[in-house]
């Protein structure tokens, strides 16, 4: 799919409809973005603006509302393009140093203890996949952060309340999902639909693979499409590095 070309008012726009999308779970509208953002054009001007974002398939109007959200399309251009890097906060990279660079004899120890603590820090669900290093590794996927996910807008309905429940109670496709990740590398976002169907649909995973001498593996985190994708991008890249370290 061809990328939309937009010029660089409506890459403001959209970064600032995304961005305020992700703190507020609501709806954004043209006088919001004009005043939180002290921009010096008309709300006529940003309308203009966002009906073509509309237009070209990056942002939704709920019929119950007069502001925007992002689609998932929305969400992709986000983060190939337009969002900048947050670093990690020295607290962060001490709260994972006191966790991490504890001596672990078992494995599943040190994975249950390294997904809490990825939980806590994102506000996510965490998960975290190793296993010794060879061509189809024995890997038991830990999970931690459950009550973060149930506890987020987009799964307080009954129909997604109880897909996230089943997928949680069978998380096959979660650790096929965090699977694809094992020789990425660095980290990156698979959006919406990208992940597939049913509970996975709605959500966004952030994943990275985790490589040393003696494991293989993968980590990530799992939340609505509505994720700071700045931040979570960091973070699991620097937990996966750090994994590899430690172990």
């Amino acid at each position: 799919m061809s990328r939309p070309n937009l010029d660089e008012r409506q890459r403001r726009i959209l970064k600032f409809v995304v961005e305020s999308h992700v703190m507020s779970a609501e709806p954004v509208g043209s006088q919001y973005v004009r005043v939180a953002y002290h921009l010096s054009i008309s709300p006529a001007t940003i309308r203009g603006a966002m009906k073509r974002l509309e237009e070209e398939g990056l942002l939704d109007h709920p019929h119950t509302s007069a502001g925007r959200v992002p689609t998932e399309a929305g969400y992709r251009y986000y983060v190939d393009i337009l969002m900048e890097p947050e670093p990690i906060s020295p607290a962060t990279k001490r709260a994972l140093e006191r966790t991490l660079g504890r001596s672990h004899r078992v494995l599943e120890d040190f994975q249950k203890e390294a997904a809490d603590a990825l939980a806590q820090l994102s506000g996510q669900l965490a998960m975290v996949a190793l296993g010794p290093w060879s061509e189809t590794p024995v890997r038991q996927m830990r999970i931690g952060g459950a009550e973060n996910i149930a506890a987020q807008p987009e799964f307080q309905t009954a129909d997604r309340l109880r897909a996230l429940v089943s997928l949680l109670a069978r998380p096959e496709p979660l650790t096929r999902a965090l699977d694809a990740y094992m020789d990425s590398g660095a980290a990156r976002v698979t959006i919406g639909r990208e992940l597939g169907e049913g509970a996975m649909r709605v959500c966004s995973l952030v994943g990275a693979g985790v490589a040393s001498r003696h494991i293989r593996g993968s980590v990530g985190v799992l939340g609505p499409v509505r994720m700071p994708y700045p931040r979570l991008l960091s973070l699991v890249s620097y937990v996966g590095e750090r994994l590899g370290e430690f172990t």
